[in-house]
């Protein structure tokens, strides 16, 4: 009976463990974006530029909200003048990243 209990305990903590990492799953968030446009080191830059270094307050990107290839021109500012390896375009930096920028919008 003992070992069924344990067993029984074993399930659930298990269960209530992976519910929790579940729920801990990070989402794009505006905020993020804003840290990582100004971040020394986003996707492993090397250059000592951030995003913010040629677009200080977001200064010239006030229209790329309309560019459909947005995520395609993030990673080939972060691939060249930051010296970073390009982010995966669905990853919660790179949607940060794309929200941040789209608030910048006129």
């Amino acid at each position: 009976m003992k070992n069924v209990l344990f067993c029984q305990l074993f399930v659930m903590l298990i269960t209530s463990t992976l519910t929790g990492v579940a729920c801990a799953v990070e989402k794009p968030s505006l905020e993020k974006g804003k840290l990582l446009f100004n971040s020394l080191s986003l996707a492993g830059a090397v250059t000592g530029k951030s995003c913010a270094s040629c677009h200080p307050n977001g200064a010239g990107l006030q229209k790329a909200w309309m560019n459909p290839n947005l995520a395609v021109q993030v990673n080939t500012c972060i691939a060249g003048p930051l010296g970073g390896s390009k982010l995966d375009v669905n990853s919660v930096d790179m949607q940060s990243l794309i929200l941040y920028i789209r608030s910048l919008k006129q």
